[in-house]
């Protein structure tokens, strides 16, 4: 599919995605949007995790904001270090700015000193509270891991957002301190447990008071404003 100019949901910021790692994803997201779309039905995110020959001749070319792994999980504890290697090394051929975000974020640590030149790391935290909805770390250890790297450019997205405690996850944030946040809704009709819209308010208000808060254009639905 090489570079892909971004569109519908994806993050308005991102310029393009791509997407070298083949496989499927062991975290199963009972959200991800990955199985309502037909990518999920692709070969490519089939079977065991492997680098996309095709893909690894891809010219990035420059000036890019470039969501790398957007559709799987690069740095899922099931791939090996390896690939993730010479994911980050054919980026570094190339003059962008690269997001790589993940729900295993204790993974980065491994290769904070090989990402690519302004690179953002995020992760994400739908909640703090543990719903059982995802193979993933739950949010309460995917905050401490990421709050524990050291990393200048650091994001934390709230997508699909759910019920949470405000307090708590403010909290969190704040310790992270992120660059940017950005927060969505869930817009796959998943029935996921989601806050009511003066408790969203309330926190893209008080998120606001520390970080640049991007909020999404499916949030409007659970939003006062």
């Amino acid at each position: 599919m090489g570079l892909n100019k971004t569109n519908g949901n994806m993050y308005p910021w991102v310029t393009h995605t791509w997407n070298p790692l083949a496989g499927r994803c062991q975290h199963e997201c009972s959200y991800c949007y990955m199985k309502k779309s037909f990518l999920g039905n692709l070969k490519k995110y089939d079977g065991n995790v492997r680098l996309s020959k095709k893909e690894m001749h891809t010219d990035l070319g420059s000036g890019k904001i470039i969501f790398v792994g957007s559709a799987t999980a690069i740095f899922g504890e099931w791939v090996p270090s390896n690939l993730i290697e010479e994911i980050l090394g054919y980026c570094r051929k190339f003059p962008n700015t690269y997001l790589f975000q993940s729900k295993n974020p204790r993974r980065f640590v491994e290769f904070l000193q090989l990402l690519p030149k302004n690179s953002i790391i995020g992760t994400t935290i739908e909640t703090n509270r543990n719903y059982n909805i995802s193979k993933a770390p739950p949010p309460a250890q995917r905050y401490l891991d990421f709050l524990a790297i050291n990393h200048p450019r650091k994001m934390v997205s709230i997508e699909p957002i759910m019920d949470f405690d405000l307090e708590e996850l403010l909290t969190w944030i704040k310790k992270i301190n992120p660059i940017f946040v950005s927060i969505g809704a869930d817009s796959k009709n998943n029935e996921l447990i989601e806050p009511n819209p003066d408790k969203v308010e309330k926190l893209i208000k008080s998120l606001s008071t520390f970080t640049e808060v991007k909020v999404k254009k499916n949030l409007r639905r659970l939003c006062l404003f």
